[in-house]
């Protein structure tokens, strides 16, 4: 057997002046092989060690984009993994403002990549995500630095966060101001930080799509208020924000901590008001209201709210309703059944299934298959025991719709997959009789015929 030679056994016999030699064609072939080298071996200053560093990002981009100028899906992880690689400990120093300044870097160019690379796998956003962390820890590691040394870092992340680049990706921005909260035990730097936030928000006034946005900016700023403001200056900047969800729901939030439930509920209805055209946040609101309502004991308007609750859609308000009701259970729930059925929103037909599902109420889970024979092969396995002949006559139902639809091999096969899963329920003597039916019936294609031959 002839034994491989491996490259290391190879380099290890070659002179010094034949490896400078492979190293050095080897590094005029490849850019990024030669800008990597410089930056991890180079003995330069600071300044030339981020000039190397933006050689070799630029050489990193050219050599996956290529003469197109995008990067396509299959390469996208190749281009985020040697991005990645930047951020790691590798450039020959310990000097912590060079590798925020790479760390910059990284992010700069990540942020761009979205404009010319495919992240339909999320490549691109994890390595900004990453290297978002990677400065966060930098900056929290900076807590007992020398002052001037914490100024200069803040100074960086906040001139960065007024970059450009960010237009477009404000979740990015907002999470470099973030990161500048670690330096703001410092008057100084806390008053600049506050500032720049101001204007950010100044200039998204009368931006609909910003609305987002300045909420965000606005919780860092009420962040800083609670930690170095005063508890009155807290409770003013809270009440003066309240058409925001975070600042009414600490709001609710904190009077239902304090006891102070009738604030609570009042706060809820307001925003159920503000909010009426958002269903999501009208159910946030009433949720919050109903919260307060169990805590005063009024179980009049929990059995209303909780009604309107469950017909919105959020089934475990009727765990609360049967527990509040004082009759015949049953009573209870079929008049629920019946509510329910009337609606006609997607909400309340999953509140309506899971009801049925639950109790195992096999009669109207029968009712609502022969409704809707689409839905036989997910309910058949629990019906069969008690309704076979029924199950069997919906299920066969279903096959021949699905076969009066279907058009091509593709469709075929999935009647001939439902056919199969027939078998399990009716046995083999009522599938035979269906595919001789189906047979028959469709004799004219010979796709159909060959696909039911091979059941």
């Amino acid at each position: 057997m002839v034994r491989q030679l491996r490259i290391q056994d190879v380099l290890k016999g070659l002179s010094q002046e034949e490896l400078i030699a492979i190293v050095a064609e080897a590094a005029e072939r490849d850019g990024a092989f030669k800008n990597s080298l410089l930056l991890k071996y180079g003995k330069g200053d600071h300044s030339g060690k981020i000039q190397s560093c933006k050689k070799l990002i630029k050489s990193i981009v050219k050599k996956y984009t290529g003469r197109e100028g995008f990067i396509p899906y299959r390469e996208t992880n190749g281009f985020a993994m040697e991005m990645l690689a930047l951020l790691e400990d590798k450039v020959g120093t310990q000097n912590d403002p060079l590798t925020l300044e790479i760390a910059l870097l990284v992010l700069e160019e990540g942020v761009e990549a979205f404009q010319y690379a495919d992240d339909s796998n999320g490549d691109i956003g994890m390595v900004v995500e990453e290297v978002l962390d990677r400065i966060g820890e930098m900056a929290s590691s900076q807590e007992a630095s020398d002052p001037a040394i914490r100024k200069q870092y803040f100074t960086r992340l906040l001139t960065m966060s007024k970059s450009n680049v960010f237009e477009g990706w404000e979740d990015f921005r907002i999470s470099l101001l973030e990161i500048c909260t670690e330096f703001a035990d410092v008057k100084e730097l806390r008053e600049q930080l506050i500032t720049t936030i101001g204007e950010l928000i100044a200039s998204n006034t009368n931006k609909e799509y910003r609305e987002y946005s300045t909420e965000a900016l606005l919780e860092i700023l009420f962040m800083l208020v609670q930690e170095y403001g005063s508890e009155e200056e807290a409770a003013q900047f809270m009440e003066e924000h309240l058409h925001f969800t975070f600042f009414r729901e600490t709001a609710i939030e904190k009077s239902m901590q304090t006891g102070d439930y009738r604030l609570a509920i009042e706060l809820a209805e307001q925003g159920e008001q503000q909010d009426r055209k958002l269903p999501g946040l009208v159910s946030k609101w009433k949720e919050a209201r109903y919260a307060a309502y169990k805590q005063l004991s009024l179980k009049q308007e929990q059995r209303q709210l909780a009604k309107e609750l469950l017909l919105d859609g959020e089934y475990v308000y009727y765990q609360e309703l049967e527990s509040l009701f004082e009759g015949d259970q049953e009573v209870f729930y079929q008049g629920i059944l019946k509510e329910l059925r009337g609606e006609e929103n997607w909400r309340s037909r999953a509140v309506y299934l899971q009801l049925i599902s639950e109790k195992n109420d096999l009669g109207e889970i029968l009712a609502y298959v022969k409704a809707n024979p689409a839905t036989i092969e997910e309910y058949a396995p629990r019906l069969s025991a008690d309704y076979q002949a029924e199950v069997e006559q919906i299920y066969s139902q279903y096959i021949y719709i699905a076969a009066a639809a279907a058009s091509d091999r593709k469709q075929y096969k999935k009647v001939c997959a439902i056919l199969k899963r027939y078998k399990k329920v009716a046995g083999q003597a009522s599938q035979s009789e269906i595919i001789q039916q189906l047979a028959e019936q469709y004799n004219k294609r010979p796709a159909f015929l060959d696909e039911l031959a091979k059941i």
